[in-house]
């Protein structure tokens, strides 16, 4: 592995100049794509590797990136590569590690290598365990609208924009600089080195390798912890992370953890419901339920309304099209830090106001009349929580949660709190971990995770009844959904891993089935109990009652997937 820091990474594409070789392993997936943007942006000649081809493939090969569909030493050997980067998922065995290894190549993560992207700009930088993905994204979004044209990398795809990540030019961000006058903005004729926008990822203690000049910190919670030691190890990385942050931390005063981490900190400013915040917002209205049935049933555009104080002065009315008081936090972050960047409420209210947010975050695949299929990255405890409380307060009909948790590790260390989790689900089908690489571990499986929530039931209320489905096989998971299916219904898939596939199974069944007229059933007929003979889980929402609350009072106010 190689020792060299962001800086030194920085150095060496420099001298190796444009026209270099820089190969990526795992270039299909959201966070080493970003960077192939970023590199071809910047001159660099990028080849790469992933195992299935996908949209990101297709369109790096569009702008002449080489990507190669399986793991071969020999495509590394033969595009003789200045540098190496790779996923998080890939092994140490990966053949093309191994060929870089015997080349004496250097071989870095893909964190260490977007640090030396931003390290060279001025970096906004999004950190927080929930939220980062949709906040970082509705940053870039409003700070394009209001002529700021930033760099940025966002760990999804965003409709909205063009690619998820870009490299912005020095000329480019001089030309805004000259387009606002140096009115205060940020956009100084000192200050023409690019904004660049991301979010920073914890997960792998990598969290403390960037150097912005300003921040955002959202939440703060029990997460990675098969790469943290405990909490206390996740609160010295945001710790160090502040540090290095050279100006303005924006951070969440409802996150109890944040705001001790802040506390007496100089150039801390706090946003959220609380009433000590700096910017302290209240929600006014989100999209009415209809009665099922309506052809209103199910409000495509979302619209959720909010005021923002700023220390006892009223910035005025915002509105999102997103559902949740996460994403009224969310949102408030953003638009503390653009205030304080100096640009107007009015400025800002525009330039949110119609963000639509990232792919599997909200993100709605089929709606009609009677049934909405909803596709969410949500998968800790406190993710759903938070997004099955904005469906909830807005769906006139049955929640039906289809939920696949990730990793083995997270599902051991949080099993009790995934049990807690789903209280607002009218119906949820529970499908097997999505491993991500890693080894089985006895007593962590979906299956152990169901009798967690069957205890959990029956300690509560004495009996369960049918709410609760365990089905095994991904590919078993859209027939059951069918079974059980309603009008009035919104499905909701849950989960990081391969869930989506479900997700979008779903909904093109039911695009193809209104094109041939085809009925949504009326009824659901009942589904297998899970190993060992009983039924499983209680009716809609029982669990809701005391079993959520210990969980529900740790949960932030800074969270949305």
């Amino acid at each position: 592995m190689s020792t060299l820091s962001p800086h030194q990474v920085s150095t060496l594409l420099k001298s190796a100049g444009r026209g270099s070789a820089v190969y990526l392993v795992g270039i299909g997936g959201c966070g080493v794509s970003g960077l192939a943007h970023l590199l071809l942006d910047g001159g660099h000649r990028v080849v790469g590797s992933d195992l299935v081809e996908n949209a990101e493939i297709r369109q790096l090969r569009a702008r002449g990136a080489e990507i190669h569909l399986g793991h071969d030493g020999k495509n590394l050997r033969l595009a003789k590569p200045v540098l190496v980067v790779h996923t998080p998922a890939a092994r140490a065995d990966n053949p093309e590690l191994q060929a870089a290894r015997e080349l004496n190549l250097p071989i870095m993560r893909r964190a260490l290598l977007l640090a030396a992207f931003v390290n060279e700009q001025r970096g906004l930088c999004v950190a927080g365990m929930h939220g980062k993905t949709t906040t970082s994204a509705l940053l870039t979004y409003a700070m394009e609208k209001l002529g700021a044209q930033p760099s940025y990398a966002i760990g999804a795809i965003v409709p909205q924009l063009a690619a998820h990540a870009r490299l912005a030019s020095v000329a480019a961000s001089r030309e805004s600089a000259a387009d606002k006058g140096g009115d205060g903005h940020g956009f100084t004729a000192a200050a023409t080195t690019p904004w660049f926008v991301i979010e920073a990822d914890e997960s792998d203690g990598t969290l403390r390798e960037f150097h912005p000049e300003h921040a955002i910190v959202l939440n703060v919670d029990d997460e990675h912890l098969d790469h943290f030691s405990g909490m206390d190890a996740v609160c010295r990385e945001f710790e160090q992370f502040v540090a290095n942050t050279r100006g303005q931390v924006i951070f969440c005063a409802d996150d109890a953890r944040v705001a001790e981490m802040m506390r007496g900190r100089c150039r801390a400013v706090s946003y959220g419901f609380s009433a000590s915040a700096d910017y302290r917002f209240e929600s006014k209205v989100q999209s009415p339920k209809s009665k099922v049935g309506e052809s209103s049933t199910f409000n495509l555009q979302p619209v959720t309304r909010f005021t923002v104080c700023h220390r006892g002065v009223n910035l005025g009315d915002f509105s999102i099209c997103l559902l949740g008081e996460k994403n009224i936090s969310n949102a408030a972050a953003v638009i503390a830090l653009l205030h304080q960047l100096g640009h107007q409420p009015s400025a800002i209210r525009e330039a949110i106001a119609d963000f639509a947010g990232a792919a599997r975050r909200q993100q709605e695949l089929f709606a009609d009349a009677t049934v909405r299929v909803v596709d969410d990255y949500g998968h800790h405890p406190t993710e759903v929580l938070a997004v099955l409380r904005a469906f909830k307060d807005t769906n006139p009909g049955r929640l039906v949660v289809v939920f696949q948790p990730h990793r083995y590790t997270r599902t051991k260390h949080l099993m009790q709190d995934f049990a807690a989790a789903f209280g607002d689900a009218d119906k949820l089908l529970l499908t097997e971990v999505y491993a991500a690489s890693e080894a089985e571990i006895p007593g962590a499986n979906s299956a152990a995770l169901a009798e967690e929530m069957r205890a959990t039931c029956r300690q509560r209320h004495g009996h369960v009844d049918g709410w609760l489905h365990y089905v095994p096989a991904l590919k078993d998971v859209v027939p059951a959904v069918r079974a059980l299916m309603q009008p009035g219904d919104l499905i909701l898939f849950l989960g990081a891993g391969d869930i989506t596939k479900a997700a979008h199974e779903l909904a093109d069944q039911l695009r193809n089935g209104a094109r041939s007229g085809e009925a949504v059933p009326a009824a659901a007929r009942p589904l297998g109990v899970s190993p060992g003979g009983s039924s499983a889980g209680t009716a809609k929402g029982r669990m809701a009652a005391g079993t959520a609350a210990p969980l529900r009072e740790r949960a932030t106010l800074c969270v949305a997937s």
